[in-house]
């Protein structure tokens, strides 16, 4: 949307597992989109081998500090609503969000708990800051797409590891159960990785008991085959 503005041309790389509805709500904001066998690390390796050879300017999705600078604005945005909350709960995948809202978060209100979560199949950034060091999965498996990173960056380890309380991690069953009850409560649709924060306090994996806390709920981008799937889950374990 910033290069449509702009008049200026872009290039999306988006890996073919994405939902079709996130693939064309990026078209439809004006960008060419480039669909890459794989997760978003092989389209991030995509994305910097056409860099190379357009000569075009990169713009990383999580490791960049004005990328960074703009996602903490939803921290103040946070502190502006509730002053006094004691707890926020972020989705993470490269860490961008994360790191953006914590430093907001703890440079205004020091007291106030951040913290994260992954899904179980995808923790990277839960195994970078428990060896002290980032570090590449092998793989990732969760149907939370847009928090299916392989590698954290190094400028989110660095502000994870000095302004984030805790990060923890959810299974996708978890997820799926979070994604209904957002329907169901909320009237809300929420993909994967937008549900991962309702899941958390959902599922106690921190203590948020009696404290007034916020859930970021991040995406609606989600497939209509896995949204059947997930209510249809959803009724039979009820």
């Amino acid at each position: 949307m910033a290069a449509a503005k702009s008049g200026i041309k872009s290039l999306i790389c988006i890996p073919d597992s994405a939902p079709i509805s996130k693939v064309e709500a990026t078209k439809s904001y004006g960008a060419d989109v480039y669909l890459v066998k794989g997760v978003y690390d092989d389209a991030y390796k995509k994305a910097c081998e056409l860099q190379k050879e357009s000569g075009a300017t990169f713009i990383h999705p999580f490791n960049d500090t004005k990328v960074i600078a703009g996602q903490g604005t939803i921290g103040l945005e946070i502190l502006n609503q509730l002053a006094d909350v004691d707890a926020v709960i972020v989705p993470v995948g490269g860490g961008g969000l994360i790191s953006g809202v914590a430093f907001a978060i703890k440079t205004l209100n020091p007291k106030c708990k951040v913290y994260g979560v992954q899904a179980v199949g995808a923790p990277s950034m839960v195994n970078a800051l428990k060896d002290k060091k980032v570090e590449t999965l092998k793989s990732v498996s969760t149907f939370a797409d847009g928090i299916a990173v392989k590698c954290p960056g190094d400028l989110t380890y660095d502000l994870c590891s000095k302004y984030v309380d805790e990060i923890v991690t959810v299974t996708d069953d978890e997820i799926a159960t979070a994604i209904l009850t957002l329907i169901e409560r909320h009237k809300m649709i929420a993909e994967g990785a937008g549900a991962v924060a309702v899941s958390t306090a959902m599922f106690n994996k921190v203590d948020i008991k009696g404290k007034k806390v916020v859930c970021l709920v991040s995406g609606g981008n989600i497939d209509v085959t896995i949204l059947s799937r997930v209510i249809t889950h959803g009724l039979f374990s009820v």
